[in-house]
């Protein structure tokens, strides 16, 4: 077995292409996208602004009323993904995905 150092692959290199990618629409009826990756979700906030979350900061992901919340550790809001095409399968996938 080869131990070189060429076979060690950086997590940044593995988390590079997003595996999910889930496009609510937000109380206007604006699209957003959210990008999952392997260990992290990123999405643009308000100000267009892009935010990375890690899925060690996610408490928990619950689905109520067709509509997929994310809530995250010393958070005092919840990141909720409205007007989802088959949130169900969604959520399934999204649960999967970060271990919950």
């Amino acid at each position: 077995m080869n131990n070189s150092d060429d076979d060690i692959v950086s997590l940044d290199v593995l988390d590079a292409d997003p595996v999910l990618e889930i496009v609510p629409k937000n109380i206007f009826g604006l699209k957003k996208r959210f990008l999952f990756f392997d260990t992290h979700f990123e999405y643009k906030d308000f100000f267009g602004r892009k935010r990375k979350v890690y899925y060690s900061l996610i408490e928990k992901i619950y689905l109520v009323k067709n509509k997929i919340k994310i809530k995250l550790y010393s958070k005092m809001f919840t990141i909720m993904l409205r007007g989802v095409k088959n949130p169900e399968e969604n959520y399934e996938k999204l649960k999967k995905l970060t271990g919950f």
